[in-house]
């Protein structure tokens, strides 16, 4: 990438957590990206001082697992920093979740986890916002990846609900100018999800959710799914370069 290139730093927490879709919709508007995976032990700043951007990804852990991810830690600090810097961010599930939590909102486990895909509503807020606006009118629910267990049950002060669903209150919200949180995996195509199912886990058993019928909504709506949201990614991409060029002047 030239040094001219605005650059995304990633933060990967898991291996079979990635950046999927959302990589190449930043390429489409010259955006570069950095991915570093503290799993392997790669250091997490606690702010940024050579990117334009910030894209935290998913996990099997929770916010409070700094036991078991240390690096949790400095992450916390870091989403901290980013939107009192005004840095364009986004949060995908454990990272809007972080998100929330690192700036005085709080998580919890929730009693209806949702896996496979879902659908959320567009509020009338999204209307004014440039990151959501381009995806779907206001009022329209829409299906997107999902797989989580735990929840943001108390946003941050300021911060602004921008979707919604029947299961989860907090789908999307937005904290300061430009750092936005996400519950759902609008990076996540068949391949992401079918590794995630390899995983033994008891709860959605317990929910009766099978792989073969989550494999049958991606054939439904899988290729929608990534048309549709190409905007977000988009519109997320065009706030860095806007970020960046900002920087310059």
């Amino acid at each position: 990438m030239s040094k001219t290139t605005p650059i995304v730093l990633v933060v990967q927490n898991e291996l079979d957590a990635p950046i999927g879709y959302l990589e190449d919709w930043l390429f489409e508007r010259g955006v570069g990206i950095e991915v570093i995976y503290p799993f392997k032990g790669d250091l997490v700043p606690q702010e940024l001082t050579n990117h334009e951007g910030l894209i935290v990804l998913g996990g099997s852990r929770g916010v409070h697992d700094e036991d078991q991810w240390p690096w949790l830690k400095d992450l916390k600090i870091l989403m901290k920093n980013v939107v009192k810097d005004e840095t364009p961010t986004l949060g995908v599930c454990l990272g809007g979740q972080l998100l929330a939590q690192a700036n005085g909102g709080e998580v919890s486990r929730t009693d209806k986890p949702e896996i496979g895909v879902g659908f959320v509503e567009f509020l009338s807020e999204t209307k004014d916002d440039c990151l959501l606006s381009n995806v779907v009118e206001p009022g329209v629910a829409i299906p997107v990846p999902q797989y989580h267990q735990d929840a943001i049950t108390k946003l941050p002060e300021n911060a602004k609900l921008l979707v919604t669903s029947d299961d989860c209150q907090v789908q999307a919200f937005i904290l300061g100018k430009n750092a936005w949180g996400l519950q759902f995996h609008p990076e996540t195509d068949w391949n992401i999800m079918s590794d995630w199912l390899v995983s033994e886990d008891e709860v959605r058993k317990s929910l009766g959710i099978t792989d073969d019928s989550i494999k049958k909504q991606f054939a439904q709506f899988g290729e929608g799914m990534k048309n549709t949201w190409r905007a977000l990614g988009i519109s997320f991409a065009e706030t860095v370069v806007d970020f960046a060029s900002k920087l310059k002047k």
